[in-house]
């Protein structure tokens, strides 16, 4: 049995202005281009294959980026913003998906997660895009960045496989939540 996956879906209008971060943090919204394939300190997969999903065409739309914090001289943080594609059929071409989402171990519970997906939200010119967000049903920490980004619970789901192969299956909404 797959575990069961929330999808939460808001919009930048909607959502309110992120925090400040701790002294010492620094945000950086990275954009790829054709001489930039992976953001600064990051490995090259998963990055090249998205960089191509992007020069390719295959993305509904060119919101593709990642957004990083430093601390320290260290990346603590990243959240990547993913348009429409075979992963996530049931987006619409202008819709983003912010997910991905990573923070370091001793970096947790401060709130970088939350400050990401709002500087997300807030650098965005087209205030009334839909924005998806993703979480297991026991990651009870991802569930929250999404509510005080005023994100809505709109159905839920599971994430499948194609050919036995995770990164090649889909996220898949078996019910929507109504009102």
């Amino acid at each position: 049995m797959h575990e069961r996956i929330l999808f939460f879906k808001g919009r930048p209008e909607s959502s309110p202005a992120p925090p400040l971060p701790g002294a010492g943090y620094e945000p950086l919204f990275w954009r790829p281009s054709l001489a930039r394939i992976r953001p600064p300190g990051q490995s090259p997969y998963p990055f090249a294959i998205w960089w191509l999903l992007h020069v390719l065409g295959v993305f509904g739309n060119r919101g593709y980026g990642v957004f990083l914090i430093r601390h320290a001289g260290q990346w603590v943080h990243r959240s990547v913003v993913t348009p429409r594609y075979f992963r996530f059929p049931f987006m619409h071409a202008e819709d983003l998906q912010v997910g991905d989402v990573w923070t370091a171990d001793g970096e947790r519970g401060r709130g970088l997660a939350s400050f990401a997906l709002l500087s997300i939200l807030q650098a965005d010119r087209d205030r009334q895009r839909p924005y998806w967000y993703l979480a297991g049903e026991g990651n009870l920490a991802s569930i929250r960045v999404a509510e005080r980004a005023n994100f809505r619970r709109t159905a839920w789901g599971a994430r499948t496989s194609r050919w036995g192969v995770g990164w090649f299956g889909a996220y898949r909404i078996r019910e929507q939540y109504h009102g």
